[in-house]
């Protein structure tokens, strides 16, 4: 069985390695802020993700890191006799999360109700 520090490590990969890979949360936040601005509306990092052939690639990868982010904060909270930190540090890290949780499950929301072929 592994240890919570490992499954804290795992769920946080789920998240961080397709952020890293390719942002898509970045992205879209990027162009969503972009997009108030100006018509013209550029990605912060191309990947194979803005084509609209990808759409369900896209959606799979923002349920991942949805999933990932959701087990991390869940874990990271259950396990905070386990962590040793202070409740100061401890609240300094776990609003962050939500914050950051919340705004994934709005792009996730956004993602899966976005439909280009409707219309």
């Amino acid at each position: 069985m592994f240890t919570k520090k490992i499954w804290l490590w795992i769920f946080g990969g789920m998240f961080l390695v397709p952020e890293v890979l390719w942002s898509p949360i970045v992205n879209f936040y990027y162009q969503l802020f972009q997009s108030s601005y100006s018509s013209n509306v550029q990605p912060f990092r191309n990947n194979f993700f803005q084509s609209s052939d990808n759409l369900k690639y896209l959606k799979f990868v923002i349920l991942l890191q949805a999933i990932g982010l959701l087990f991390f904060t869940i874990s990271f909270i259950t396990n905070k006799k386990n962590i040793k930190i202070t409740m100061v540090k401890y609240l300094l890290i776990v609003i962050p999360l939500l914050i950051l949780l919340f705004s994934v499950l709005f792009v996730l929301f956004f993602a899966f109700s976005f439909n280009p072929s409707i219309g």
